[in-house]
């Protein structure tokens, strides 16, 4: 084969790659991309709104004391979040809650100063600083568990005791409502996310559903990114992680 015919032949191979790389982005990663960046707002009841999208969904609960917000999104949809919050606010005390340091779920913390900002404590703060920088700091890094009302509703956060999704996964739990909000250790028909930096634990995953549904009676559950839905939304996780369990250990279930 002559210089010319493999210079040919390897340039071949490479519009080749760029091709399927361009079909997987535009079928997989563009969709997703966009997803991340529109929201929908749902008002779930007089108090609570949740808003899907724009980096992790998103919890507003609304009392006459404070108001509360789960997960404070990013870029742009962090600002016009923010903003919301403040108006409703009117000068009431805010909580914010990180369910991990991802910051798709934190970017919002810096528009929240002066206010309260709850995460794991299992990143420490060179970590976070590291990850989402100094502007985004908590205010309280949370190691196991708290209860506190909003108006007529008791919350519950809790630190993941072992690592999930990040080393320090936090959930929160409106007990009126039955209702969880999971972080990205639940998502809701989406691959989940598993990165060594963040020591990432498919088995701490599936010891996490059970876990959960011990501590709570669960009814109703906002996932990390995906539409909310009832406890059918960590039942049907479970059963992913448990397929993909199964498929790793017996080749024979592969399809």
């Amino acid at each position: 084969m002559t210089f010319k015919k493999l210079i040919i032949g390897f340039i071949a191979f490479l519009i080749l790659i760029a091709a399927i790389a361009g079909a997987l982005f535009g079928t997989y990663v563009y969709p997703f991309m966009k997803a991340m960046k529109t929201t929908t707002t749902i008002p779930y009841d007089k108090q609570l709104t949740i808003i899907l999208g724009g980096g992790g969904n998103t919890g507003i609960l609304v009392s006459d004391s404070a108001v509360l917000v789960i997960d404070d999104k990013m870029d742009a949809a962090a600002d016009s979040l923010a903003k919301t919050v403040k108006a409703l606010a009117g000068g009431k005390p805010i909580i914010v809650v990180n369910t991990h340091i991802h910051t798709d779920h934190t970017s919002g913390n810096k528009y929240y100063k002066g206010q309260t900002i709850i995460a794991g404590a299992n990143y420490g703060k060179d970590f976070w600083i590291k990850e989402c920088g100094d502007d985004a700091l908590p205010t309280v890094w949370l190691k196991d568990s708290m209860t506190f009302h909003i108006g007529d509703e008791t919350v519950t956060v809790v630190n993941l005791p072992w690592n999930a999704h990040t080393q320090s996964d936090v959930f929160v739990y409106l007990q009126n409502r039955k209702m969880l909000f999971g972080g990205d250790v639940i998502l809701n028909r989406q691959a989940p996310a598993l990165f060594m930096e963040y020591q990432a634990d498919p088995e701490g995953y599936l010891r996490a559903f059970d876990w959960l549904e011990k501590r709570f009676d669960i009814k109703q559950v906002v996932p990390g990114h995906g539409a909310l839905g009832g406890k059918e939304v960590l039942d049907n996780y479970r059963n992913f992680f448990n397929d993909m369990k199964t498929a790793s250990t017996d080749p024979s279930k592969e399809k």
